[in-house]
């Protein structure tokens, strides 16, 4: 079983409504990943409105009949952004899993029924059918179980938020761990689905997560106090005050990346290289979020009048 040594850093972020005086307002990593190409999450996207479509055919139909057109177009197209019914979506199995098998890592007790039970409860809500989902998150636990067994890692400090104010973005890394020596920072990623569409095991998409770690591993302070971030128009940002800044703590240095895939079928951890070349490739990766969501917006002018008009 793994164990855990020195564990300081790192508190569950809260979510306020807005800044306070003289806070530094920073992009969240994972908000400017958003601007890459994801074909995964397109064909992602495309599926959920074709499954949508299935099975909800009455539904559409109706709404097509009573609310036009544009109406049931539109409840297809956002089928993406709602909840699967009865059923935790991709983002909160991610989020069960990745807490039941921290808590796991962290204390060596491991999560009973009652408490994944509990922690589909409170990520889902009571229309979720915990007999349906219990078994699938009980079944990733058990892979990541056999993923401690088989390398005993020892977990230094999990959900650590870091910031890089000369850069202007922040986050918050899954945690840093040792296995024989080599130190990590880690990132779970997590799957329903254990095989892609071409029959093969999922693995993760080094061109995404290794930037991600490597802003991470690169940032400035690590947040030895509870995290503040805020959410407008599907970005998230993070807080940093000047008071915080002079408590923070470097961030853990480490040796390598580890991205740790769990599926109901198999847990696998993957070494990343997350070093200053691919940090120096996330920082073009700002420059093409900040294009696209703010100096674009700028470039072009109203429609020019003659001077007849």
């Amino acid at each position: 079983m793994t164990t855990s040594e020195d564990i300081r850093l790192g508190q569950e972020a809260v979510d306020v409504d807005k800044p306070s005086d003289g806070d530094l307002t920073l992009w969240s990593v994972t908000t400017v990943l958003g601007v890459l190409d994801k074909p995964a999450l397109l064909y992602w996207a495309a599926e959920q409105t074709a499954d949508a479509a299935i099975d909800n055919l009455a539904t559409w139909q109706a709404m097509l009949n009573d609310r036009g057109r544009t109406e049931a177009v539109k409840w297809l197209r956002d089928a993406r952004f709602r909840r699967p019914r009865n059923l935790l979506s991709a983002a909160d199995l991610g989020t069960v899993v990745h807490h039941l098998c921290e808590s796991y890592a962290l204390t060596g007790i491991r999560p009973d029924k009652h408490a994944i039970a509990t922690a589909i409860r409170v990520e889902g809500g009571d229309q979720v059918d915990i007999r349906a989902e219990g078994p699938v998150v009980l079944t990733m636990l058990d892979q990541f179980d056999r993923w401690l067994q088989r390398f005993t890692p020892a977990y230094q400090a999990t959900e650590v938020c870091v910031y890089s104010p000369t850069y202007g973005y922040a986050g918050q890394t899954d945690g840093f761990l040792t296995i024989d020596g080599v130190r990590f920072i880690i990132d779970y990623k997590t799957s329903r689905e254990p095989r892609d569409s071409k029959g093969q095991p999922k693995t993760p998409y080094p061109e995404q997560v290794a930037l991600q770690l490597a802003a991470y591993r690169h940032a400035e302070h690590a947040a030895v106090w509870r995290p503040r971030r805020l959410e407008k128009f599907r970005r998230r940002y993070y807080l940093l005050g000047e008071a915080e800044r002079a408590m923070a703590e470097p961030v853990p240095e480490v040796d390598s990346g580890l991205v740790i895939q769990i599926t109901p079928e198999a847990c696998e951890a993957y070494p990343i290289r997350c070093d200053t070349e691919v940090h120096e490739s996330f920082l073009y990766t700002i420059e093409a979020f900040r294009w696209t969501s703010e100096t674009s917006k700028t470039v072009m002018g109203p429609a020019l009048e003659s001077k007849g008009d």
